[in-house]
Parts: structure tokens; C-alpha cells; sequence
């Protein structure tokens, strides 16, 4: 058809418009001879939510002036707007947004609109029970796959559908500069009180601390950085700041530097004599599983290295393999059949080797000295092994089930312990993100600007019979002011990296999570989800 048109026969106001979902089997020759748009999502809370009041349904006035509650149905149409655009903006904070970016629609803003006046023209009293439920667990709530986001949404659409809304006074940032419009408005008074508000936003919107636009910024400029390295060609590497040596003579010696730190493989015969299979101690198994483990990637790494070498010198062909080898020594990354074979890493080469040397160093110190009073939790390449083990020493030791225990989580303000506890285990190395351990108050506080990241406590896992901490939401308790009430402490998840997303594995957790630790805490829960806070298992430098 298009082969066909012609400017002289064709009329001159004629187009023809063509819309696709991204297909494999289009033509490329319409691809090529048309003009492409696409529709972006405005960027702002400010273009979001006047996007959302210029499109249907709320544009039709018909729909929009017929509730029979105007004041309330208008407050709380401005405020499901404002809602859908907080959280579709917060995906721009990458991990600490969301664990998983999702894309919700017009759509789904759509029927939440349409279930919200129903509500109001049929029920006289406020049903924001109802609505939480079919907005929270239905209409968004059914898009997000990772149980920690879930508790995010529905604690965020607690403070935007909550009967203070309906207070002229009622912000939604803790500025007070956004609020719902006062009085009733007309469609047209909205749109212009829109128009007031700031064009760009601070993170308090989202609930956010001021350090999360570092967190924003690094992961552009990361981005930007990984984008210009992946189209730079392997041969530009070397350069001249390698005092005139060719790229194989650097690669070499980066192979040779590597290879002479990583140690030979762990005599596993020789550990298990010494620390053999036992019914009382768990520790050893954890051990010989670990052993395995780390062997395997100590010789994925030499045999690599070694091979990579021979090939630099002509002596073997230079394979697939030793090809991406060398794109990533080149870049500065570790390759892809190491990250294989390692456990959970986003750390550069550098880094990774350091860090990968410091967890042999630990294991080749518990073989040399005997089971250690505090356990590096970051250096094992299965922690759930290791917690496991943990439990089973304390089952057996009481003869308890060991499906019957969870931990009890003990922050300490000692430093360095000389035995392990009487039971559980002492454990250190951990990280916080978006909040800090404050050692004066022995609770959680807010980071320090410009801090990303702070270490945390050594901390006891007092293995109890008691039901584990609970990950999920749980509408809190307000006093008369509408403040939420602290319960205690926040329940905080802990990630092996700070990408926080990971595969579901068939334990119904992404592979990226680790556990929940329970951290004593003066304010509420709502408060930390709304922040992102999480802590990890080791940081990305």
C-alpha cells in the first residue's frame, strides 16, 4: 500500500498512522520511509498529574461533575492522581524506588478512579477500607511481583487515601507545599492550581531522604559511563598511559597480578579430617559446603587466567571465551564466566578480586584457627547455609524442631567478642542503606548527608520459638494529630547487592534477598518503607 502512494495522485492532507507493539515480522521498508513518533510519559510530578486531569475520564465532565459527594469525590481524585504519579516517578531512583520498576498505566488509574466514586455514590459512610484493598492489592497491587514493593505501595496509598484528606490543611509532603486543591473546585480551577506547583521535585515527596538525588545522579552517570565503554572498541585499550606497551603486554601483566594473588584451590581432604561431618556441629558442614563452592570459582579463575596467557602468547587459539575475557579486563569488568561461577557481586574487577581474596583469607583463618567467635556474614557464598546451621546446632542442642525457631535479632555495642554465645551466632559486615545505626540511641536514624551507605553493629541471632518477623504491610495506628505510632523497631530486608532485584527462586524470595533483621527504631515503620531503607550484604566498590 504505502509502495503505492504517490505525492502527485495522493491528497495532500491524507496520512496514514500505523501503531505497533514491538514486533519482530514488521517491515522494515515502512520503518525506513516513515516519520517515527512515540507518546513519553510526562517527566515531574507537576506534568504527571495535569496529564492525568486533561485525559479521560476525568476531561469528561459528565463523569467528573456527577458524584453526589463533590467535595470529597474532588479531593479524592486529585489525590489518586497525585498517588499514580509519585509512583511512577519514584521508578526514577532506580533500587531504592523500586525493587522492580513497573509500568503502571493510565489504566489502572482509570478504574481505580471509576471503583472511587461508585464508592461514594453508593455508600454513605467512607469505605476507604474497600478502597485501599481494590487500589492497593487489585488494581496496582496486581502488577508488582516482589512482596517488599507490594508493602511500599500499600503503605503510600495509606497516606493518600486516609480520611484527612479531606482537611483543606492535609500536605502530602512533610513541607506542606503539595496539598489537595481546597473548597470544590472546578476542573479548570485544578488544572491551574497544577500549574503552581513546583515543576521539579524534592525527594520528600516520595518519602525519600535529601541523599537519595546522589543515589539518582551516580546511577545516570554510571549509566552514561557503562553506555560509552560498551561502544568503544576492544582495540582501543592499552592507550598511551601504559608507558608505550601494547594492549597483550598490559593484558598480560594484569592476568599475571591476578593469578599470583588468587591461592591454590582448598585441600578439602585435609579440612575435613580436621573439621569432619558432626551431629553437634553444623559449622563443619556449612565449611565443607562453602569450600566446594569457592573451589570451584578458584578454578575457574586460574584455569582462565592461565589459558588467557597462553592464547596472548600464540601458544592456543584465542576463543570465544578468552575474547570476552578480554573485552572485560579491558573495561574494567568481571567476565561473565567468573560472575557464572561467583556469588552475588555488582563490584568492578578490582573490587571483586580484593574482596574475593578477603573471603579466602576468612575461610583459610577459620581452617587455621577453629571455628570463629563472629562470623563475617558477607563471606559466604550461601548465607542461608550458614544461618541454617546456626538454627540446627541450637535445634539439636535442645532437641527442638528446627522448623519451630527464627532469630532473634541483637544489636550489640561491643566491637570484638573473644568466645561465640552460649547460642546463635555473632555475625558483622553488613551495610545500610538509607538510614543509619546510631551507637548513642542503639536505634535507627536518619543517614548523614551525603552518606549513602553506613556500617552496622555486630549483631546476635539468638535463635527463639517465635513466629518469624512479618515483611508484609500492616495498616498502622494513628494518633489524633493522623501521625502514625511507632511500634519499636522497623523490619528491615537484607540484600546481597544493592541492585535489590533478583530472579524468583523457588523459595518465593527473589534470589537477591537474603532474610529480614529486626532493627529497634523510635519511628514508625511507615516511615523507613517510604525511605527504601534495606541493608546489604556488601557495597558496589
Amino acid at each position: 500500500i504505502c509502495e503505492e502512494f504517490k505525492p502527485d495522485t495522493a491528497h495532500k492532507n491524507f496520512r496514514l498512522w500505523l501503531t505497533s507493539y514491538p514486533s519482530g515480522v514488521f517491515p522494515v521498508a515502512i520503518l525506513q520511509n516513515g516519520i517515527k513518533m512515540t507518546n513519553e510519559p510526562a517527566k515531574g510530578i507537576r506534568l504527571n498529574v495535569k496529564g492525568s486531569f486533561i485525559a479521560d475520564p476525568i476531561a469528561n465532565e459528565d463523569f467528573f461533575e456527577s458524584c453526589k459527594k463533590p467535595q470529597k469525590w474532588k479531593k479524592l481524585c486529585f489525590s489518586l492522581c497525585f498517588f499514580h504519579a509519585v509512583m511512577q516517578e519514584r521508578r526514577s531512583f532506580g533500587p531504592l524506588g523500586w525493587n522492580i520498576p513497573y509500568e503502571f498505566t493510565h489504566g489502572d488509574m482509570t478504574i481505580s478512579l471509576r471503583q472511587t466514586k461508585m464508592m461514594l455514590d453508593e455508600y454513605e459512610e467512607d469505605q476507604f477500607k474497600s478502597l485501599n484493598y481494590l487500589i492497593g492489592e487489585c488494581n496496582y497491587g496486581g502488577r508488582v511481583t516482589d512482596d517488599k514493593d507490594r508493602r511500599y505501595l500499600l503503605c503510600a496509598l495509606a497516606d493518600f487515601y486516609q480520611v484527612l484528606i479531606f482537611d483543606d490543611e492535609f500536605a502530602f509532603s512533610p513541607s506542606g507545599t503539595y496539598k489537595a486543591p481546597p473548597a470544590v473546585p472546578s476542573h479548570d480551577e485544578i488544572i491551574e492550581y497544577i500549574l503552581g506547583l513546583p515543576l521539579t521535585q524534592m525527594p520528600e515527596i516520595f518519602g525519600l531522604h535529601d541523599n537519595a538525588d546522589i543515589t539518582k545522579d551516580q546511577q545516570e552517570t554510571n549509566y552514561f559511563s557503562d553506555t560509552v565503554l560498551g561502544t568503544e572498541s576492544a582495540s582501543a585499550g592499552g592507550g598511551g598511559s601504559s608507558g608505550g606497551k601494547s594492549q597483550e603486554e598490559v593484558l598480560d601483566e594484569l592476568a599475571e597480578s591476578i593469578l599470583s594473588k588468587v591461592p591454590e584451590p582448598f585441600d578439602r581432604e585435609r579440612v575435613m579430617k580436621k573439621y569432619p561431618i558432626k551431629f553437634e556441629e553444623s559449622m563443619n558442614t556449612v565449611l565443607a559446603q562453602e569450600l566446594i563452592r569457592y573451589n570451584t570459582l578458584v578454578e575457574t579463575i586460574r584455569s582462565t587466567l592461565a589459558n588467557l596467557r597462553k592464547a596472548l602468547k600464540g601458544l592456543i587459539v584465542m576463543s570465544s571465551e578468552l575474547e570476552e575475557v578480554v573485552n572485560a579486563l579491558n573495561t574494567g569488568k568481571v567476565p561473565g564466566g567468573w560472575a557464572k561461577k561467583a556469588y552475588p557481586s555488582l563490584k568492578p574487577l578490582g573490587p571483586f578480586v580484593s574482596d574475593f581474596l578477603a573471603r579466602l583469607a576468612f575461610l583459610q583463618k577459620w581452617i587455621d584457627q577453629g571455628i570463629p567467635a563472629m562470623f563475617w556474614m558477607p563471606g559466604f557464598f550461601f548465607v542461608h547455609a550458614f544461618m541454617t546451621g546456626g538454627m540446627q546446632n541450637f535445634a539439636r542442642k535442645y532437641t527442638i524442631p528446627v522448623d519451630n525457631l527464627t532469630f532473634k535479632h541483637h544489636m550489640m555495642s561491643e566491637t570484638e567478642f573473644d568466645s561465640p554465645p552460649e547460642n546463635g551466632v555473632y555475625v558483622y559486615g553488613l551495610f545500610a542503606e538509607a538510614g543509619r545505626f546510631n551507637f548513642d540511641s542503639m536505634e535507627l536514624d536518619e543517614s548523614e548527608p551525603k552518606v549513602l551507605f553506613s556500617s552496622m553493629p555486630v549483631m546476635w541471632f539468638e535463635p527463639k520459638e517465635e513466629p518469624p518477623p512479618a515483611l508484609f504491610w500492616k495498616e498502622e495506628e494513628r494518633d489524633e494529630a493522623g501521625v502514625p505510632k511507632s511500634v519499636g523497631y522497623y523490619v528491615s530486608p537484607v540484600y546481597n547487592t544493592s541492585a535489590r532485584r533478583g530472579t524468583l527462586s523457588t523459595t518465593g524470595h527473589s534470589t537477591n534477598y537474603v532474610c529480614p533483621i529486626v532493627i529497634p527504631s523510635s519511628r514508625p515503620q511507615s516511615h523507613w518503607i517510604k525511605r527504601g531503607t534495606a541493608l546489604l550484604m556488601q557495597l558496589n566498590d
